[in-house]
């Protein structure tokens, strides 16, 4: 078994207080914006592509919680990720249903008082969810809005996209918090996330996984020295390394990387090593 870093599983009170309060003060703002932008453009593929920009901000949100308070447990992160998200996708209704009955309907044109009317508004639904359900069964068989090849779209249609949309926002987030920072090394000497360094070694492109984790394994760290013969090179592998000073471990991902054109915009990378440790290796 290829050896990686795993989080430790630290998970104190205070990690999960400012994980969750990010994450709740994140999912009543960003869905605001989702249904504001989602009003200005009424088009089906743009709010499809908002709404999976709603689950990766909120999961950017949340992962900067994980890093703010040094969260290091997975299951508890992806928790938080999975409750936000739901009431993320809960505010995002009741801003919607509040704004869509609304006496004045969807303008910017409003006083402090039809503000107030609106936060009112806003707090009776959400405080009164069976009242918010039967509001949304009563939409759906009117439909809410149009698309030109099929009229106005109510019914199982209709349900099928909300529940799309449902998937498409958790998704993003569960994607963005699992991948984000509770997966990046941690020194747990220093009780501080290792930094990955500035400048990233060039060694030959890897074309057999097994060969260099052998020579990993057998402490041969001559093989991911930086070889400046790769400087002009369309494809060669990157050494990315993770360190804290003082820490004896640390921790390297190695790359593939094709760049025909030289370009940033060119680039492709596929990740072939992550995070695999190193013990007093000088590199």
């Amino acid at each position: 078994m290829e050896n990686k870093y795993t989080p430790q599983g630290y998970a104190s009170p205070s990690a999960i207080l400012i994980t969750l309060v990010i994450g709740i003060l994140s999912a009543f703002i960003l869905p605001l914006i989702y249904i504001i932008l989602g009003r200005l453009i009424p088009n089906i593929w743009f709010i499809a592509i908002i709404a999976l920009l709603l689950g990766i901000s909120l999961g950017f949100c949340i992962d900067f919680g994980v890093k703010l308070g040094k969260l290091r447990n997975k299951k508890i992160v992806v928790s938080i990720a999975i409750f936000c998200g739901l009431l993320a996708f809960y505010v995002q209704w009741v801003f919607f249903d509040a704004l869509i009955y609304s006496a004045k309907g969807f303008t910017f044109n409003l006083t402090s008082a039809d503000l107030k009317i609106l936060a009112s508004d806003f707090f009776f639904l959400f405080t009164h969810p069976n009242i918010l359900f039967q509001e949304i069964v009563n939409l759906n068989a009117v439909g809410s809005f149009q698309i030109k090849s099929m009229g106005t779209v109510s019914g199982l249609v209709l349900w099928l996209i909300w529940a799309g949309e449902f998937i498409v926002i958790l998704g993003g987030i569960i994607f963005t918090v699992f991948n984000g920072q509770v997966s990046k090394p941690y020194s747990e000497i220093n009780d501080q996330w290792m930094k990955k360094r500035k400048i990233q070694n060039r060694i030959h492109l890897v074309h057999d996984k097994n060969l260099i984790l052998n020579e990993l394994n057998n402490k041969n760290f001559a093989v991911l020295s930086d070889d400046p013969s790769l400087i002009n090179e369309q494809n060669y592998s990157e050494v990315v390394v993770y360190e804290s000073t003082g820490d004896p471990v640390k921790y390297i991902s190695i790359l593939n990387v094709s760049n025909p054109t030289g370009k940033a915009k060119d680039k492709k990378m596929n990740n072939i090593i992550e995070f695999y440790p190193l013990q007093n290796a000088n590199i």
